[in-house]
């Protein structure tokens, strides 16, 4: 696949939104153009649902969705028997979590972090109330948590350990690898859960090297359509998982009073899926390979280099994130709420995004009420943050009246 040098002009959003700046792919990635024409593609060309194989037509399309299982598969090293399609991360956390809810028992413990996002959050705490469990959180929350703050809190109680490997917020990043290798010193069959909704689109995870239990991740944060999201899920725990949608696809034998299981990610899969935002998903992945990954964290690494070396320039915005190599930004304007702030760079054509981004408990730690974050992917550039800070260098309280709704 040919990626232009210029790669804005791969996304067709540019084109018909000049002058704008978009930072907020942390909440959800633009769409290049060979992702729409497969979006396309598949309702001018095939329009069918899968798992029909009455025809060549219809059986071509579960072929597709089979393609798109390998892609994300081969991407964190899984075995496509492990890829299961969810409508997204939050889906794929809320399976997980009601999944393991006839393992545990009164008592047991989860571990999570202040940092998680309510997707990771609110599914476990509905699970400890449920089952009468005890929710611990990792490290001091008025600190960025560590790896080492994650095992402290292990013991032979502990259940399951969720974690986002790198936070929508901060940008702060976790290694799974170094979790999971001393927690199961402490308690050989801790369930490790990794949200990695926010690495996933920067930077690749081997799933078997970190020996994680399940991992979630969004198609839309990654180029793909919208309405699509993966749980890898290892194949040994696929028989003790129940699922949390049941209808057509996920059974094998139906009978008056009971039925009987598909196996595999079938299982999971009930119903008629977001065909087109899997084709879609497996276009993205086919487009990120071609612009490689090596070159997404260099260009990851650069241009979060650049936004703190400019954001430095400023006396009258506070940068609340220097020490991470994603390229995301979360600052205050002096003075000013950050809600208005990001309604201010909005009508300037800025697209940010203001609040705690749904990572509520993150407030202690950053010590702010709210936040404006700036996220950047590899469709931005150094003029992007330009942009920015011409604007920001120039805010004054009054100004920012004017444009309140």
């Amino acid at each position: 696949m040919k990626i232009n040098k210029n790669i804005k002009l791969d996304f067709p959003w540019f084109q018909k939104n000049k002058g704008w700046a978009y930072l907020d792919s942390g909440a959800t990635s633009l769409k290049p153009k060979c992702v729409i024409d497969a979006i396309v593609d598949f309702y001018e060309k095939w329009s069918s649902n899968p798992h029909n194989t009455d025809s060549s037509l219809t059986y071509h399309v579960t072929t597709m969705i089979d393609t798109v299982r390998s892609k994300l598969a081969k991407l964190i090293n899984a075995d496509k028997e492990e890829i299961i399609f969810t409508s997204g991360a939050t889906e794929s956390l809320n399976l997980v979590s009601s999944g393991l809810a006839p393992i545990l028992k009164k008592g047991d413990e989860i571990v999570l972090t202040y940092l998680e996002h309510t997707s990771n959050l609110l599914p476990w705490i509905e699970l400890a109330k449920a089952k009468q469990c005890k929710i611990v959180y990792a490290g001091n929350p008025n600190q960025i948590p560590t790896e080492t703050d994650i095992i402290k809190k292990v013991n032979k109680k502990t259940k399951i350990i969720a974690f986002a490997n790198v936070s929508n917020l901060l940008g702060s990043e976790l290694d799974a690898q170094i979790i999971t290798k001393h927690a199961r010193k402490i308690h050989s069959n801790i369930l490790i859960v990794c949200d990695a909704t926010q690495m996933l689109p920067h930077k690749l995870i081997d799933v078997k090297h970190a020996d994680i239990d399940f991992l979630v991740a969004s198609g839309h944060k990654m180029c793909s359509g919208t309405g699509v999201g993966m749980l890898y899920m290892k194949k040994k725990l696929m028989e003790r998982m129940n699922p949390i949608r049941f209808g057509g696809g996920m059974n094998n034998n139906v009978y008056c009073d009971h039925y009987t299981f598909a196996s595999g990610p079938d299982k999971f899969e009930g119903g008629s899926p977001h065909t087109a935002g899997i084709i879609s998903w497996g276009a993205a992945i086919d487009y990120l390979n071609a612009y490689g990954w090596i070159n997404i964290h260099q260009h990851d690494i650069s241009l979060k280099k650049y936004i703190n070396q400019e954001f430095s320039k400023l006396k009258n915005v506070e940068l609340l994130n220097y020490h991470c190599e994603y390229p995301i930004a979360i600052f205050n304007v002096k003075g000013i709420n950050a809600h208005d702030v990001a309604n201010y760079l909005g009508h300037k054509k800025i697209i940010v995004r203001s609040g705690l981004s749904c990572a509520k408990l993150t407030t202690r730690i950053i010590n702010q009420p709210s936040v404006v974050r700036a996220s950047f992917y590899l469709y931005n550039d150094k003029s992007d943050v330009d942009k920015l800070i011409t604007v920001l260098k120039n805010i004054k309280k009054g100004d920012v009246i004017e444009y309140v709704i």
